[in-house]
């Protein structure tokens, strides 16, 4: 049975996923900076170019999707009690677009996952492989973050589909 609990528990493990991106985005910026600034192997600068990239990402994601948090769960408290059909309409579509952008980010990511090894083993280039070092360690942690992200939007998208499943939208 779908509760209010329900709805709390998705948007405080919601809060700490984007928590965890915000930090892996500060873990990957400092290292990537220590990288290039203090090694001058081409292997570490091409390493450091992604991993970048990768920590701006995810410092945008979770600052962007943090800041959103808390009104998206009093709107979905409030219309468990007030205005069921509200979560029908407005919180459905919007889970299901959530759960379809993670899949889109793991096929991308299993993308790169695979390009990076070909490119790792087909380069003679030192500041190529670094790259390619770098975006197969990224991908691996988007895949894995991604994926457990997902799952936890499925049971709730599955909660809110049982909850409404009864109520008929006008």
């Amino acid at each position: 049975m779908f509760t209010k609990n329900n709805i709390e528990i998705y948007f405080d493990g919601f809060k700490n996923e984007q928590l965890f991106l915000f930090v892996l985005g500060g873990i990957c910026l400092t290292l990537a900076t220590v990288m290039y600034v203090l090694y001058k192997q081409q292997w570490y600068k091409g390493f450091a170019l992604p991993l970048a990239v990768f920590a701006l990402v995810c410092l945008g994601a979770g600052y962007t999707n943090y800041s959103k948090i808390a009104t998206l769960k009093v709107r979905s408290l409030y219309n468990y009690d007030m205005h069921p059909e509200q979560l029908k309409i407005k919180e459905l579509p919007r889970i299901i677009q959530i759960e379809e952008g993670y899949m889109l980010l793991i096929y991308i990511n299993a993308s790169i996952l695979i390009a990076s090894f070909i490119i790792f083993y087909k380069s003679h280039n030192t500041y190529y492989k670094g790259v390619a070092a770098a975006l197969f360690l990224v991908a691996c942690i988007s895949v894995l973050t991604y994926y457990i992200f997902k799952s936890r939007t499925f049971s709730y998208k599955n909660g809110i589909q049982q909850f409404t499943k009864q109520i008929i939208v006008k």
